[in-house]
């Protein structure tokens, strides 16, 4: 008996957890199947960030039609340019007073986040808010 309540503790019984347990399940979609896609073309890359604005610590950015990159990083002008090749967002940009040599990212999205891995998938990742 419970001191404070003066109530049995409840009790648990062999069915109790394994029916909650399928509950949670049920109820929790993985984040990882909450709107994936991976970015295979230009024109669906487009059809995202066009007039979205790209945001992520320290860094803000637009991305444009024309080839295009404009915005901040940690304070300081950022600018750029960018093509596609294959099935990559290759960019190569100017910040904090120096050049960043051109590299080809793969593009996922992840829910309303821009997942930029880079060196064609193999390196390391950035994930962009994206913001109309």
């Amino acid at each position: 008996m419970c001191p404070k309540t003066n109530r049995f503790p409840p009790t648990v019984n062999a069915m109790s957890v394994p029916m909650a347990l399928v509950l949670v399940m049920s109820l929790a979609t993985p984040c990882w199947a909450q709107g994936t896609q991976n970015i295979r073309t230009r024109d669906e890359f487009l059809a995202l960030v066009e007039g979205a604005r790209l945001s992520t610590l320290g860094m803000v950015m637009r991305i444009r039609g024309d080839g295009s990159i404009t915005g901040r990083a940690f304070g300081t002008p950022l600018r750029g340019t960018w093509d596609w090749s294959d099935t990559y967002f290759c960019s190569a940009l100017r910040f904090g007073g120096r050049n960043h040599a051109r590299n080809c990212q793969t593009v996922m999205v992840i829910s309303h986040t821009l997942r930029m891995t880079e060196d064609e998938g193999r390196g390391l990742f950035t994930d962009f808010w994206l913001r109309r």
